[in-house]
């Protein structure tokens, strides 16, 4: 099979994995319930019409159908979707198409307590940048506990990004104007990628921790349907804007906790933290400005 028409299967699969199945137009005695119907569910019971004689094919399916909590689907495609089409399946979802993946929050838990227990297991050592030698108090406190459990601290992150991306991504070609909850979900989809990048990491090595920035892009740029450099730049601001407004906390806190009051006034500390929140915050108008003039630069030469 040449390379061409392996990538042109895998972008038909990207853009639609499933094939439903077509109703039966043929009478069906529901064994469950007694129901005649037509179609492949009983429509009182919900059962399928074409259910058979125990066999070692009705095991697997059993075992399949309760690891998957009642649908195979979930857990059978939802990681090769997660990784083949992450951002093609959050569009799909928030489009009503509900099937690709239902309870996506309930796939996250699932997913935590795996990479948990896993973490646990290996005793993986914590990556992290957080520096926490000489601070005490309730922010060592936060950091000791962020620095050492590494899958929270970027979990937290991940939750962290739903506003950012809410306004940098307001003005994209699809699901422009996407609602806050619906940027949570967006979120809780991103969640389940970036833990099973952490277990990768304990697994494989740190290497893999390189997967959740690339995968961030690959989402987004299916999700919102910008070009390459529209969507680097965002996804780039939006983890600029996190790490911003992170090390502002850090940096008041540690001023807060050390020899600061000593050597400035109330004032000066008022004025300082309110120009790193101001330039903050003018950085994020300016890509949204940006984002609504290039929408409105495209309306115009559509027309």
């Amino acid at each position: 099979m040449k390379i061409k028409e392996i990538y042109q299967r895998f972008r038909a699969w990207q853009l639609n994995p499933f094939t439903i199945q077509s109703a039966s137009d043929v009478d069906h005695h529901c064994a469950n319930c007694g129901n005649v119907f037509k179609g492949n569910y009983c429509p009182l019971c919900g059962q399928e019409h074409d259910v058979g004689p125990i066999s070692w094919k009705s095991i697997i399916s059993e075992i399949r159908d309760n690891f998957g909590n009642g649908d195979p689907r979930l857990v059978l495609t939802f990681i090769p979707q997660l990784f083949g089409r992450p951002g093609y399946m959050i569009s799909d979802y928030l489009s009503g198409r509900r099937m690709v993946c239902s309870a996506p929050a309930g796939r996250l838990i699932f997913i935590a307590a795996i990479t948990l227990l896993v973490l646990n297991l290996t005793n993986a050592s914590p990556v992290s940048a957080l520096q926490t030698d000489g601070t005490t108090g309730l922010l060592g406190t936060i950091l000791g506990w962020l620095s050492s459990h590494l899958e929270w601290a970027i979990l937290i992150q991940t939750a962290l990004l739903i506003f950012p991306t809410w306004i940098l991504f307001r003005h994209a070609p699809k699901h422009s104007y996407h609602t806050i909850p619906e940027g949570v979900y967006i979120q809780i989809f991103m969640g389940s990628l970036v833990l099973i990048c952490i277990l990768l990491r304990a697994l494989i090595g740190n290497a893999m921790l390189i997967l959740i920035p690339f995968y961030y892009f690959v989402a987004y740029r299916q999700l919102f349907g910008y070009g390459i450099w529209d969507t680097f730049w965002r996804t780039f601001l939006c983890f600029g804007i996190i790490f911003y407004f992170f090390g502002v906390a850090m940096s008041v806190s540690l001023r807060l906790s050390g020899e600061f009051w000593t050597d400035h006034s109330t004032w000066e500390f008022v004025s300082m933290f309110g120009a790193f929140i101001a330039l903050g915050i003018g950085i994020i108008y300016l890509g949204y400005r940006i984002g609504e003039k290039t929408a409105h630069q495209k309306r115009e030469s559509s027309d």
